[in-house]
């Protein structure tokens, strides 16, 4: 393998000086935030050999200082066996106690700027080797234990069917770091191969057990590899602790001497992927993938991860740190493989501009006057991750509502929550919580945790408009179906889909921001009905049609269901209602053809 891309130049003591972490939270939009307010991107690598072997005890402080600097890392995962720590083992190498050797490592990780993410792995008892590397146990040695002798199961067991020396650990553990803000909390080897409901219950005793002396702190859940999906499902709880992170293991499995296996949520990306990250940033939790890449990583591969991560603000820890860095005469190098994850790691550090907005209006006519209950666009710059564009998607909705942000997007209202429906880096389309709003009201939108600049724009009960396609040439045609379903329009609009109304037929429109109804809208709900009060006068080609139905059918969407005057003529006819004192804009068209 190549070397040789990047050298740390850097003296220890330039990067080396008194680090003040601040305490992290996850804010409702499921982002990793410092206490004031700023988004934190988590990226770093794992150091799994220090629960297990010689403890890694022959590493030193010049690679931690090359691993932080050359691969802009602010994260090390520390794996700590829990019966050396509750045992306090000696380090032979280290020629230091196992409590005073990992300390050393998060002071080491900490010296750097690095958070540190503690993860209690085998809890066997066999002792650290020491320098003649003879008899050194294996990062899976109480598996290997328990195979040849059923008696130490239950003893050193790490499934999460027995959880005792993992309470003992973390009581302890917690309670010894519980005012260090840099300290984090992962669950993963207590938490594997058992079913979703003891999963679920041990959790929710561990985090307690943790939250006892670190109340606030970030804890990092690693799951059976089905129960988070059992909880989008339903079939069981979430875990009602704020501060989660929802972590994942994602392989592909590599090959040419690596170990690692396919992760069944890589497979078909990111389809398997996306429902769970938008349950958990819709439910307050953040999304972490601390274990991927080892060697031989394809490129789509890598490219895939840190490119999805970035958008949808996901801490990243690479698992396999040794592959990363090489050293040559005291100097540390970036491998090939280094060099990506360093620049992946560069991009997901850069700061986000915040968003600008520029434009507050009806999504439809233009105006910057909104209603509640009603569809409206907002232009600027930064409003979403770069390269992100898309419109909601089934698995963006729970429990009957609407999603409440996108990859990170979210809208507030006069102080409530909007709806997301689509998201660029340059338009944003929400519709508006129904609470009642007039006057001028504040609008600011939020992207990957930075607030951009607040809007003051105009409100009042209703803000008319009629749902419109924009043809190629400018003319703006409404949404309108036959009764057969078929959409309305010159057949040169989306030809072999759009055919002209008819003088006489009745057909179906669909029209924005008209209101209260009949009954009364419950915020977010995807089913939305009721009539208007009174029906609204619509003309066509300057000619009064008749209005049989005016209500709700969706969300923000109100039909109305409209007998074309038989005198108007053929060609693009206007048309405009009238409803409350209000009129849609103007410039629609319906195309009429005898």
């Amino acid at each position: 393998m190549r070397v040789g891309f990047a050298v740390l130049t850097v003296s220890l003591a330039a990067i080396a000086q008194a680090q003040t972490f601040h305490p992290l939270h996850v804010s409702t939009g499921g982002i990793i935030e410092d206490d004031t307010g700023k988004p934190v991107a988590l990226r770093g690598v794992n150091r799994s050999g220090t629960g297990s072997g010689n403890a890694e005890a022959t590493v030193s402080d010049a690679e931690y200082a090359a691993q932080t600097q050359l691969l802009s890392a602010n994260l090390v995962r520390i794996f700590v066996n829990a019966t050396w720590w509750n045992n306090n083992v000696q380090v032979p190498i280290a020629n230091q106690k196992y409590q005073d050797y990992i300390d050393a490592l998060i002071q080491r990780a900490k010296k750097y700027g690095n958070y540190v993410l503690i993860l209690k792995a085998g809890q066997f008892p066999d002792s650290p080797c020491g320098a003649d590397g003879k008899n050194c146990p294996a990062p899976n040695q109480g598996d290997l234990n328990c195979q040849s002798n059923s008696a130490v199961c239950s003893a050193q067991d790490t499934t999460g069917n027995n959880i005792d020396a993992a309470f003992s650990f973390w009581i302890a553990f917690a309670k010894k770091y519980a005012t260090d803000p840099a300290l984090l909390y992962d669950t993963w080897e207590n938490m594997h191969g058992i079913d979703a409901n003891t999963w679920s219950n041990n959790e929710n005793q561990l985090i307690a057990a943790i939250r006892t002396y670190s109340p606030q702190a970030l804890i990092f859940l690693d799951d059976t590899g089905t129960a988070f999906e059992a909880i989008l499902a339903g079939t069981i709880p979430d875990l009602a602790f704020a501060n989660l992170v929802w972590n994942f293991h994602l392989y592909n499995a590599s090959i040419a001497g690596c170990t690692e296996p396919s992760s069944p949520r890589y497979a078909s990306w990111p389809q398997n992927f996306d429902p769970l990250v938008s349950y958990a940033q819709q439910n307050g939790h953040a999304v972490a993938i601390t274990e991927w890449g080892g060697c031989n990583d394809a490129d789509q591969y890598h490219t895939n991860i840190t490119s999805y991560s970035k958008i949808h603000s996901i801490a990243l820890a690479y698992f396999d740190s040794t592959n990363l860095l090489t050293s040559s005469a005291g100097a540390f190098q970036l491998t090939t493989t280094g060099l990506k994850v360093a620049q992946a790691y560069t991009a997901l550090a850069a700061s986000t501009p915040g968003p600008n907005m520029t434009l507050v209006a009806n999504a439809f006519g233009d105006t910057p006057l909104i209603a509640p209950n009603t569809w409206v666009e907002i232009k600027g710059t930064n409003l979403a991750p770069v390269s992100d564009t898309r419109i909601w998607q089934g698995y963006d909705f729970f429990t009957g509502l609407m999603p409440d942000q996108l990859d990170g997007v979210s809208v507030k209202v006069n102080g409530k929550t909007a709806f997301v429906y689509y998201v660029s880096p340059t338009q944003v389309n929400i519709l508006t919580p129904p609470d009642a709003i007039h006057g001028p009201v504040q609008v600011q939108l939020t992207n990957a945790g930075v607030a951009g600049n607040t809007m003051s724009v105009a409100s009042q009960p209703l803000s008319l408009s009629f749902f419109v396609f924009v043809a190629t040439n400018g003319n703006q045609y409404v949404f309108g179906r036959h009764l057969d379903g078929t959409l309305i329009g010159p057949t040169s609009l989306f030809p072999g889909l759009t055919t002209p109304a008819k003088p006489g037929e009745t057909i179906v429109l669909a029209g924005n921001g008209f209101g209260v109804t009949s009954v009364p809208v419950a915020s977010g709900s995807v089913v939305q009905t009721g009539t208007l009060p009174v029906l609204p006068v619509i003309s066509i080609g300057g000619a009064t049609a008749n209005v049989q139905f005016a209500g709700l059918v969706s969300p923000g969407d109100y039909q109305f269901n409209v007998v074309i005057p038989t005198s108007v003529a053929n060609g693009d006819q206007p048309i405009q209602a009238s409803y409350g004192g209000s009129t849609t804009q103007t410039g629609a068209l319906i195309t009429i053809q005898r």
